[in-house]
């Protein structure tokens, strides 16, 4: 039987937090590795909406060759960005456990806005001001329509100024949804969520019609109703936690509700008929994974180094993507790190942001309005 306890919950939310986002930037780290090297990238899934075609003897052959540090990029480039599914998953979690019962929608919101709008607006700010200087200066006109998140629907202007910014659409739209989202799971259980992977399904295959792709093709990864099952799954479970103070999963239950993840996955990686399943399965699966290994590593410093990331993984989001661009530019083209390895070059960026951001954290610690509009910390 594996269990948790309501006053577990935090430790529990930092450390998934830190495993999200050290997936998304070695996801993007492994990407921009690649495009310097000049080489076509690993496939990604992300955007296809169809069994990825992913070349596995590539992979089989850098395993065979003890090339890891390439086994360890190429798989992050492919699947890293699967600690999106993992921040949907917490953000239902985090907000089930910590959001009262009788609030209403506008307080809801309000709290939401204020926390996230100012540190993202900044961000958009200051990597706008980075592009001007750097002699690629947008118009006041397309910095507007980013901070609104307009481009988010445009295909052609999806990725300008900071591209993960792209995420928060999605947050938006399931913080506008959180409320009743909840009343449902309240009265229905687990029943409202298969209607959630129902309606999930149903919404991925809608994005995969050609018409849908052609007019832009990341328009079905950023619609909300994609994501209704993984949050809603997040929202059980902090429902749950919220009201019993602890729940409790069998052995039995939890192994095959993971063996059944893995066959849909698997499943969705041949069968384009079954893709649409991809991102509910993975997500439950990574999150069943991410669970456990927290189980097995809760008492060690590993759970503490990721829980000091989490801490700040937001801020990370915002700023690690062009941060890390320009300094693999700078290493492919000016040779700034010699002959360091890709792999320890990516560790060492990663340790250094968040050892910077922390002590930010730590500075802002007695300012804290000014930590919400810089940080959201």
């Amino acid at each position: 039987m594996l269990s948790l306890k309501r006053v577990q919950a935090g430790d529990l939310l930092k450390f998934t937090k830190g495993i999200a986002i050290l997936l998304i930037y070695f996801h993007h780290y492994s990407r921009s590795v690649w495009l310097s090297r000049g080489l076509p990238t690993p496939t990604l899934m992300q955007w296809n909406f169809a069994p990825s075609g992913e070349d596995f003897g590539v992979l089989a052959s850098a395993i065979r060759d003890g090339r890891y540090s390439e086994v360890f990029l190429r798989l992050m480039a492919s699947f890293g960005y699967v600690g999106v599914h993992l921040f949907v998953l917490m953000s239902g979690m985090g907000l089930a456990l910590g959001t009262p019962e009788l609030i209403g929608t506008g307080a809801f919101l309000k709290r939401r806005i204020l926390r996230i709008v100012p540190p993202f607006w900044l961000a958009v700010a200051v990597f706008a001001i980075l592009d001007w200087v750097a002699g690629h200066p947008y118009s006041v006109g397309r910095i507007l329509e980013r901070m609104l998140l307009l481009t988010t629907f445009d295909a052609k202007r999806f990725f300008i100024i900071d591209s993960p910014l792209w995420c928060l659409a999605v947050f938006f739209q399931l913080y506008l949804l959180f409320l009743p989202l909840r009343r449902l799971i309240v009265n229905y259980g687990m029943l409202s969520l298969l209607s959630l992977a129902v309606i999930g399904f149903i919404a991925r295959w809608l994005a995969s019609l050609p018409s849908i792709l052609n007019w832009n093709e990341y328009f079905g990864h950023t619609v909300a109703l994609n994501w209704l099952a993984v949050f809603g799954f997040g929202i059980w479970v902090g429902n749950r936690l919220r009201m019993d103070g602890e729940i409790a999963l069998s052995a039995w239950g939890t192994i095959g509700t993971t063996l059944i993840c893995v066959l849909l996955v698997v499943l969705s990686e041949v069968s384009a008929s079954a893709y649409p399943i991809h991102d509910t399965a993975i997500a439950v699966l990574i999150g069943m994974v991410t669970f456990l290994a927290w189980r097995v590593l809760t008492a060690t410093p590993f759970a503490q180094a990721f829980a000091a990331v989490g801490a700040v993984s937001f801020p990370f989001y915002l700023y690690h993507r062009p941060i890390v661009a320009k300094v693999i530019n700078l290493w492919f083209a000016r040779s700034v790190a010699g002959s360091l390895p890709p792999l320890i070059l990516g560790i060492a960026l990663a340790t250094g942001l968040v050892l910077l951001l922390l002590l930010v954290q730590r500075a802002l610690h007695r300012s804290p309005r000014i930590a919400a509009w810089t940080v959201g910390v």
